[in-house]
């Protein structure tokens, strides 16, 4: 993955966007800054339980982390 940005922050927004793709701009600037604010959006915007969306944020910053240090 080779990004001329690779601003962290500009990239993480970039990705969350691609996966969740019902996600306001709003809700992905807030995602950024707090893992949190990520599961509660999942669950309004998805309809995801609790357990549901706390697996897929795992699973997509672990993801995120491995790409992005390969990237660099």
């Amino acid at each position: 993955m080779a990004h001329a940005n690779k601003d962290p922050l500009h990239l993480l927004r970039g990705e969350i966007m691609s996966r969740w793709e019902h996600l306001t701009a709003a809700d992905v600037d807030q995602c950024c800054t707090d893992r949190s604010r990520l599961i509660d959006v999942l669950q309004y915007r998805y309809g995801y339980v609790k357990r549901r969306a706390e697996k897929e944020a795992e699973l997509f910053f672990c993801e995120f982390q491995t790409r992005f240090r390969m990237a660099v």
